[in-house]
């Protein structure tokens, strides 16, 4: 006879999910307008050249069944917004809009044709569902605000302008810094200015971002301040101090991208203390897909009181040699006795065998090791339990 049915399901991780807004038209991304009182012209013009902005939506899962990877060709639902309101219900905009629904990673793209008037800001975002199939359910996302404006021109013209991406994404997989500081710490290699300088490239934690001043055509050093805000999901401005800002100087900004998650920012160009120009950009730390895999399956012996193991990691079909700064690795063993026990973190470990619960008969002189893996979070800066700030011998404030 047929016994009961029991159905088993799988049980599947859940989404993790980078959401950002990016301009893709370069010749007219720019999301400050300036307005020639003289001519009554825009530049850009987005009557003629409309400003574009599409969802970028990374998304994956940390069991491997969904393989991160952009989902913007998924996302339904897709709704923007401006200072709060769906653009549908914002009469100022009507017919200076369109929404493109597509089946690739331009769905969802805003296609801008209204030219901003001066002194009026509005706080751009988007918000969509990520159908997940394997859940059954809807991941609801919404992105961070981008800000257009428009500065109406008087006399001389100044504008501002960075050398870098308005959206700069950290990839601590990819910081060959972080790997050399790690490596010094650890008595790996000797410190050397040498080493260090050759380790800083356009992936570094180091990040440099080249500032442009221009006054009419002409290129100005000298004249202006530049000061350096980031920017609150509901528009509140906050000077940013060390230890993330590094360096502000009149020709570049320069972060520590450690110490950033996800942030937006402002650098306004003042002269004689009067606001100029201003420009915005973001830093948004990725969590992209990576394997770990403990090597060793070596056998137990009667007489060991320990096992040795490390991890294998690979990344982007390359194997990481010391993942330990990027990250978190919990050895866990379970055994016929006792299941989940966690017995110490890092790339390579000793478990003694009397703490495993391994047992001496057939039916339980078995073990299984695993690792539990986590990418590391940005670092803080670290404080006593009086919420005091920590500092070295030199007075450098530290972070972990």
């Amino acid at each position: 006879m047929e016994t009961t049915k029991k159905r088993l399901r799988k049980d599947f991780a859940p989404l993790t999910v980078s959401v950002t807004a990016q301009t893709v038209n370069a010749a007219s991304a720019a999301l400050q307008q300036i307005y020639n009182t003289d001519s009554g012209e825009y530049e850009p013009d987005r009557s003629v050249s409309p400003l574009q902005i599409v969802p970028v939506v990374y998304a994956g899962a940390s069991d491997g069944s969904w393989p991160m990877a952009n989902a913007g060709n998924k996302l339904a639902n897709i709704k923007w917004y401006a200072n709060g309101s769906q653009l549908s219900a914002l009469s100022e905009w009507a017919n200076l809009y369109s929404i493109k629904s597509s089946s690739d990673n331009q769905n969802g793209l805003l296609t801008i044709s209204y030219n901003i008037p001066p002194r009026v800001n509005y706080d751009l975002h988007f918000e969509a569902d990520i159908p997940d199939t394997r859940l059954g359910i809807n991941v609801h996302i919404k992105s961070d605000n981008i800000s257009l404006n428009t500065i109406a021109k008087a006399g001389d013209e100044y504008k501002l302008s960075i050398g870098d991406d308005q959206i700069i994404q950290y990839n601590p997989f990819k910081d060959n810094l972080l790997l050399y500081d790690y490596k010094v710490s650890i008595g790996n290699i000797t410190a050397s200015d040498a080493a260090r300088v050759a380790a800083i490239d356009e992936n570094a934690y180091e990040r440099i971002i080249t500032v442009g001043v221009h006054k009419g055509s002409n290129v100005i050093t000298t004249g202006y301040t530049i000061e350096m805000y980031s920017v609150s999901d509901t528009g509140t401005l906050t000077q940013v101090a060390t230890p993330e800002l590094l360096e502000l100087t009149t020709d570049h900004v320069k972060l520590d991208l450690r110490l950033i998650e996800k942030a937006d920012y402002l650098l306004l160009l003042k002269v004689g203390g009067v606001e100029k120009d201003r420009q915005q950009f973001s830093i948004n730390r990725i969590y992209p897909a990576y394997t770990v895999e403990p090597i060793s399956a070596a056998s137990i012996l009667p007489g060991d009181i320990a096992v040795r193991n490390k991890v294998s990691v690979q990344y982007d079909g390359n194997i990481v040699d010391l993942p330990d700064p990027i990250l978190q690795l919990i050895w866990k063993t379970d055994t016929a006795n006792k299941a989940g026990v966690v017995h110490n973190e890092g790339s390579k470990t000793i478990i003694y065998l009397d703490s495993t619960g391994i047992g001496d008969t057939n039916a339980d002189d078995w073990l299984d090791m695993y690792v539990e893996s986590t990418q590391k979070a940005a670092m803080n800066v670290l404080t006593d339990e009086n919420g005091h700030t920590l500092t070295d011998e030199n007075g450098n404030i530290l972070i972990g």
